[in-house]
């Protein structure tokens, strides 16, 4: 299993947002696969 992976099957059971913020600043996780994984749109309105 990849940090992907793992993220999305322990998001938000095992791991909350904050740790899977700092994956994604650490490199492990795309902003993309982090905004996928907590259900927000990469997209900014205006």
């Amino acid at each position: 299993m990849n940090v992907y992976e793992l993220a999305k099957s322990y998001y938000p059971r095992l791991w909350d947002q904050a740790r899977l913020e700092a994956l994604a600043a650490a490199g492990r996780l795309t902003q993309e696969e982090l905004c996928e994984i907590i259900g927000e749109s990469t997209e900014r309105d205006g």
